[in-house]
Formats: structure tokens, C-alpha cells, sequence
């Protein structure tokens, strides 16, 4: 078990409380009061578990916990004022592996911490396999990986939390029988992302049409302000395969890109591109470099017209 410890929370007492706690019992605590600089201090300290608290100022803890995922699996407890039972779900959805309502006794947080760091593997910065990672289970392979988030899925969540978790729940269960139908398999779903894996570009495409697709389809019966509009990511690439998530820059590649799609749209990168040119009669438009974080090369973006037809040459 690890004995590093980020502590992410802008109450000063508490963050006195607790450091003081866990150092008595030897760990080695790094206090922030906010979420601004919660990844960068991962990258430069490589904390065996985070305790986030939801309410930051600057950045909301949901939305740390989200980048947080997209490049690291270390532990996360999350820390909260809310307690009831919805709220518990939600920190457990976005990717926690472990929530604790505010307030709390010390003596429970280092249990939690123990109980969490014992069963996850030891990981270094951006997931790579440290020391207690056995490297016969890990292998390389060429995957094409769909990344899907939600637009607004804070908002969402401020306004209406039980409406917007059992929508994500149905949404996420459409999105998974469309990626079984495709051949594909869901990886992980942490809070509002889904990221699934094909073993063919073309498979993946097809699949991100047909979900956009069908939400559409729901959406058009929900008001503007309720609408739940995923924008999907796809990429083509080299992956690390651990005990079967996934791993590397085709992954993260595939998350950044997502960005660059429109709510209810779908963005590729030029190795999708120039696989499903002349495949698919889809019309894609070409977005030019763009340089994505963590990524050392700018990376060729499309955005698939997907409502229209490819036009002919």
C-alpha cells in the first residue's frame, strides 16, 4: 500500500485536520484548496490516492474527478456535504472508487484510504504499470477506440441529479447494445464517459452513426434544456492492454478529439479518416491540425457530417 496522498479541498481546517491525522500515521500528505492544479501536481508527484471534494472553487470536483480519468487510474475517494442516497450514486458514477459525506470521522477516512489503496493495482502517472503491476498481462494491439461524453452533464446534474442519472443510465445502456451490435466492447463507463473498443474502423464508425442516431431520436422529445447530447471521439491507434482496460496515446487521442465534435456529432482523427474514405458514404469535413493536450504532434481532425450524404467527386 502506497502512503502518498493528494488531499483536493478548500476548507483550511480540514485540510489541517486531516493532514495532521495521516501523517500521524505515517503518510505523506500534499494539500491543495482547489482543483486548478490537481493534474499537474499528479504528473509531478505521483500520488497513490486523491481525496477530492466536490465543492472547489475554480473547477468543481466532478470535473477534476472527469480529466483525472481521462489519463489516470489511481484511487479517487470523493469528499461531499451531500449524503443522501443520490448523491452517493453520482460520486460513485463519475469514477470514484469510493465517497465520503462531509462531515466525517478522520478514523474512517484512513480506513476508506486503506480498504481502497489495498485492492487497487499500484500505478504510476497516466496509468503506466508500476512496480505491482505483472507485465505478463499486458500486451499491444491496434484498436480503433470510441470515446463518448456528454455536453453540459454538470448543469445537468445541478438542475435535476435523479432525472439525469436514470437518463444516463438508459442512454449508456443504448450506447452499450449498439457497441455489442457493432462487435465491440465497452471498457469503462466512469460517470457521464463511455469508451469502448472495435477491432475494426469501420465497425467503430458505423456504430458512433448509429448511436447519434437513436439519441437524436429521444432527444426530440425532451425540451432543449433536458436534452442529453453525447459528442463522440474515434481513433485509430496503437493501445496497451492491462487486464482489459486500455491504455496510451491512442486512447487519450481519441478523448481529446471528442472535443472537436459538435453536441450530437461525431470527430475522427486522419487515421480513421483514411481508413473509412472510401468505405463508408459518409461526408466528412476536414478541421485541419489541431494540437491536442499531452499529445506531442498536432493530430489531422474530421467532423463526420453524418445527417448528410458524401457528396461525389
Amino acid at each position: 500500500m502506497g502512503n502518498q496522498v493528494l488531499l483536493v479541498d478548500d476548507d483550511e481546517k480540514l485540510r489541517k485536520l486531516v493532514t495532521e491525522y495521516l501523517e500521524g500515521y505515517g503518510f505523506q500528505v500534499r494539500a491543495i484548496p482547489d482543483g486548478l492544479c490537481v493534474l499537474s501536481t499528479i504528473r509531478k508527484e505521483s500520488p497513490d490516492i486523491v481525496i477530492l471534494d466536490i465543492m472547489l472553487p475554480g473547477k468543481d470536483g466532478l470535473e477534476v474527478l472527469k480529466e483525472i480519468r481521462s489519463e489516470h487510474s489511481l484511487p479517487v475517494i470523493m469528499l461531499t456535504a451531500k449524503g443522501d442516497d443520490a448523491d452517493r450514486i453520482v460520486g460513485l458514477e463519475l469514477g470514484a472508487d469510493d465517497y465520503l459525506p462531509k462531515p466525517f470521522n478522520p478514523r474512517e477516512l484512513l480506513a476508506r484510504i486503506k480498504a481502497v489503496t489495498r485492492r487497487a493495482p499500484s500505478q504510476g502517472s497516466g496509468g503506466a504499470a508500476a512496480e505491482g503491476v505483472t507485465f505478463q498481462s499486458v500486451e499491444r494491439q491496434l484498436k480503433a477506440i470510441l470515446s463518448a461524453d456528454v455536453k453540459d452533464y454538470s448543469r445537468l446534474m445541478s438542475e435535476d441529479e435523479r432525472w439525469t442519472i436514470q437518463t444516463l443510465k438508459d442512454y449508456r445502456a443504448l450506447i452499450a447494445s449498439h457497441v455489442r451490435r457493432h462487435l465491440g466492447r465497452v471498457v469503462d463507463s466512469p460517470g457521464d464517459n463511455v469508451l469502448a473498443e472495435f477491432g475494426s474502423i469501420v465497425h467503430a464508425v458505423e456504430c458512433a452513426v448509429e448511436i447519434q442516431r437513436n439519441l437524436s431520436s429521444r432527444n426530440t422529445a425532451l425540451s432543449h434544456e433536458k436534452r442529453m447530447d453525447y459528442r463522440i471521439g474515434l481513433n485509430l491507434g496503437d493501445v496497451v492492454i492491462d487486464r482489459g482496460k486500455l491504455y496510451g496515446d491512442g486512447v487519450n487521442i481519441a478523448a481529446r478529439i471528442e472535443k472537436f465534435a459538435e453536441p450530437g456529432g461525431i470527430a475522427i482523427s486522419g487515421t480513421v479518416f483514411d481508413e473509412i474514405e472510401n468505405k463508408l458514404p459518409l461526408s466528412c469535413e476536414y478541421l485541419g491540425e489541431r494540437t491536442v493536450k499531452n499529445i506531442p504532434k498536432p493530430i489531422r481532425v474530421y467532423r463526420v457530417n453524418w445527417l448528410l450524404p458524401k457528396s461525389s467527386k
